[in-house]
């Protein structure tokens, strides 16, 4: 393989965005004074926020609306009256402080960073990735950032990628993979672009999207063996 640039994806790839999720929301319904049921109160704002993010990536919504519309449908669906404004303030405060990394995250990304250029590609939001980045052992470790709600465009859509190419200085596609845990995302978008994909399936779910990613792994250290 003659791979010169990896893009990786941040959320379930190397961050371990369920953690932070779990945390920052389950934080919130306590600052309002919400501390029961709120398990069965996660998982009904989970299948909430999973929508909104797939209305997201088909540009049906933008990030800024998104924000707070999770929470006004979440409030909606359980007859909660709070203010979804002020709810998203704080469940964003909170998320932008989740740093937590997958395993192998920080080794993979140190042995790469020796001979490839490694960016990161993300569908967050700008505020939350950043602070996240910023306080996490990756601060410095990526070449580019490229987030979704900056440029305009949400992974799979083909300008984000023909951003990054534009930054880039337009490589060869044969130069560049990218690695992500959606397959959405990550692997169509990448697919649809023309150039090589990795999926991190840790979960080893069964691929029925139709056609096969370049690579899977299901560790981030079998990288090694694909580089």
């Amino acid at each position: 393989m003659n791979f010169r640039y990896i893009l990786f994806d941040a959320d379930g790839t190397l961050f371990d965005y369920e953690h932070a999720e779990l945390s920052a929301f389950t934080k919130t319904l306590h600052d309002f004074n919400i501390h029961e049921k709120v398990d069965e109160l996660h998982a009904s704002y989970k299948v909430i926020n999973y929508a909104i993010w797939k209305d997201f990536e088909e540009h049906k919504i933008t990030a800024s609306e998104l924000r707070e519309e999770r929470f006004r449908r979440f409030l909606d669906k359980e007859q909660l009256l709070h203010d979804c404004k002020k709810m998203s303030e704080i469940y964003i405060d909170y998320l932008s402080k989740g740093t937590t990394l997958l395993d192998g995250a920080k080794e993979i990304i140190n042995y790469l960073s020796t001979n490839y250029s490694v960016c990161l590609i993300t569908n967050g939001l700008a505020d939350v990735q950043y602070s996240r980045i910023r306080k996490s052992e990756l601060k410095g470790a990526f070449d580019h950032i490229f987030i979704s709600e900056e440029i305009g465009f949400p992974k799979p859509m083909k300008e984000i990628f023909e951003h990054v190419f534009d930054t880039l200085g337009y490589p060869g596609k044969e130069e560049v993979l990218i690695v992500g845990d959606s397959f959405c995302s990550d692997i169509v978008g990448g697919k649809n672009y023309g150039i090589s994909t990795c999926w991190f399936n840790p979960k080893e779910l069964k691929n029925e999207n139709g056609f096969e990613p370049d690579f899977e792994i299901q560790k981030l250290n079998e990288l090694r063996s694909i580089l």
